[in-house]
C-alpha cells in the first residue's frame, strides 16, 4: 500500500501537516494535522509498503515495542483508508 499523491510534508510552528498540492489530494482534504508518528507513517508511504514494513519501520525510529508500533500503525491506518487516502 501507499498513500495517495498529491500531498507534501509541511512544518507550520511545532506542528506537521499533509498539505494537498493538487485539486486531486484538495477534494480528499487540503490539510490534515498530523503528529511526529503519523509524520513519519505518512512520508514513509510516499512508496509501496507492507504493513509489517510500516511495523518495523516505526519500532525502529521511535525504539518501541513491536507490539505497541502494530497497535499504532493498524489504528493510523485504518484512518487513511477512512479518509480515502491510500492507493
Amino acid at each position: 500500500m501507499k498513500r495517495k499523491d498529491g500531498f507534501i510534508l509541511q512544518r507550520i510552528g511545532d506542528e506537521t501537516y499533509a498539505v494537498a498540492v493538487t485539486p486531486e489530494a484538495a477534494a480528499l482534504g487540503s490539510m490534515i494535522r498530523l503528529n511526529p508518528t503519523g509524520a513519519f507513517l505518512f512520508a514513509f508511504l510516499e512508496e509501496e509498503r507492507t504493513e509489517e514494513e510500516c511495523i518495523a519501520a516505526l519500532a525502529a525510529q521511535y525504539e518501541i515495542d513491536p507490539a505497541v508500533a502494530a497497535a499504532d500503525v493498524r489504528r493510523f491506518l485504518a484512518g487513511l483508508r477512512e479518509a480515502k487516502l491510500l492507493a
